[in-house]
């Protein structure tokens, strides 16, 4: 056999390359990339050696000058769909260079192995981003170039028709995902402090599913002045602008930036008019506060946010005077899972809170570092009594004390869903934070054993049907 200077598809493991070939009967080339190295590989002769590295120093052959010819000058002449061997275009994928005009490459290239070689070369020193089973590498690409250009864009630099009109029409087809950690400050020249605007942005990615987006500031420099942190009249006012036309958003959050009452009003506005199919909100260190629960809560009517299934306002300054106005107003709301983590709404709020949940399909709750004490014992026992979908609960950081663990524990066998209960830094002694969690591997064992015996059930019947 003689496959002088052959190459393998991308997505084979070399591995796999050397379980199917012989290399004593192969020659390939000593190329990089996608080729095997016969120097590595393991001889028992010093003839065999030599023989080997003649093979590897073999001139190229005319199909490969061609291909080395095209990729050269891609540039000019970008051939790529018109290779009719899978091997000429793997090659291709392999030798061209990743740094091309981002335009170029992308109308006609979609191959997952070069974006990802893309990714790696561009992005090194940055985690890559978790990747789904039907997330394309271009669409990974593609949104991690437009948070890089949003982010390091300087307000004075921003042309609605001229760099960001550019980039959209290269990468919005792409996006589905947008995360925008940093924008940054106006010059100190300026009188306000807004940021770059983002309504022309949101309104031109059709299709946007999740938004995660903070207004704050890391790389201030000498233009910090003070309020540069902060979201002004006009940022607010284009921001929801924005959002109102992002009409398949599923995901928004908003963090580290702070929110005033007003503001809320016009986010929930903008949300409940453009984002029907939003189905998890998160404020995260916003500030909020009860005023602002109390100006987004009351923008919303009845009908809002019917989707929504996961609400997550970590560290709002929110009261038990907030809680009750989140009570009275989440029964309407389909949550199944809701954080208030880091918030002192105390007994009381929490109290507001567990008398809701008993109306609502909530699968995980997080009350963590709110002020909660043993007062809410009682409550607290028919909640986990009561409740018939509460998978995992969060009360740790909170002063609940050795008698709150002791009245738990036993009521607590009559709940057969729980499945997670965090109590640590709660007063509750090591041996009693122990059987708890005995008795909630025995929740989780008993339900992997009835959904067993429900899929050899299924099976049986199956069969019988056959």
């Amino acid at each position: 056999m003689d496959f002088t200077y052959c190459e393998f598809p991308s997505t084979v493991s070399i591995d796999t390359f050397q379980a199917y070939f012989n290399l004593k009967d192969v020659k390939l080339p000593k190329v990089s990339g996608k080729s095997w190295d016969t120097s590595h590989t393991p001889t028992h002769t010093q003839t065999q050696n030599e023989a080997h590295e003649g093979q590897t120093n073999q001139a190229k052959s005319l199909r490969h000058l061609v291909l080395d010819a095209i990729v050269q000058n891609w540039s000019e002449l970008p051939l790529y769909g018109q290779l009719g061997r899978r091997e000429d275009r793997n090659y291709i994928l392999s030798h061209l260079d990743t740094q091309l005009p981002l335009q170029l490459l992308s109308s006609h290239i979609r191959d997952d192995f070069f974006w990802e070689r893309g990714y790696e070369q561009r992005w090194r020193a940055a985690p890559l981003q978790a990747r789904g089973r039907e997330r394309p590498w271009i669409n990974i690409y593609m949104e991690r170039h437009v948070q890089e250009f949003i982010e390091n864009m300087q307000t004075g630099d921003y042309e609605q028709e001229g760099n960001v009109q550019a980039t959209l029409d290269i990468c919005a087809a792409y996006i589905n995902q947008l995360e925008i950690n940093f924008l940054q400050p106006s010059p100190a020249a300026t009188e306000g402090n807004d940021h770059i605007p983002l309504d022309y942005l949101l309104s031109n990615l059709p299709d946007l599913r999740q938004l995660r987006l903070s207004y704050s500031t890391k790389t201030a420099g000498c233009n910090y002045q003070t309020g540069c942190n902060q979201l002004t009249p006009r940022d607010i006012l284009l921001l929801a602008k924005g959002l109102s036309q992002c009409h398949e958003l599923r995901q928004f959050c908003l963090h580290n930036t702070k929110l005033l009452p007003y503001q809320m009003r016009y986010l929930a506005h903008s949300l409940d008019k453009g984002c029907h199919h939003l189905s998890e909100l998160s404020f995260i260190h916003c500030a909020v506060g009860d005023a602002g629960i109390r100006g987004f809560l009351e923008t919303c009517g009845r009908e809002s946010f019917g989707t929504l299934t996961v609400l997550d306002l970590t560290n709002n300054k929110i009261t038990e005077e907030g809680a009750y106005i989140l009570s009275r107003t989440l029964r309407h709301v389909p949550l199944q899972r809701l954080v208030l983590r880091l918030n002192p709404i105390q007994s009381d709020g929490a109290a507001a809170i567990f008398h809701t949940l008993q109306a609502m399909p909530i699968r995980e709750l997080d009350l963590g570092s709110c002020s909660i004490t043993e007062t809410i014992t009682k409550l607290f026992m028919m909640l986990t009594c009561q409740h018939t979908t509460l998978l995992d609960i969060d009360i740790s950081n909170n002063a609940l004390g050795e008698d709150f663990g002791k009245n738990v524990l036993k009521i607590i066998i009559c709940n057969k869903i729980l499945e997670k209960l965090d109590l640590r830094n709660t007063g509750l002694s090591l041996d009693l934070r122990q059987k708890f969690q005995e008795f909630l591997i025995k929740n989780i064992e008993r339900k992997k054993d009835r959904a067993l015996k429900k899929k050899q059930r299924d099976k049986f019947k199956s069969m019988l049907h056959i």
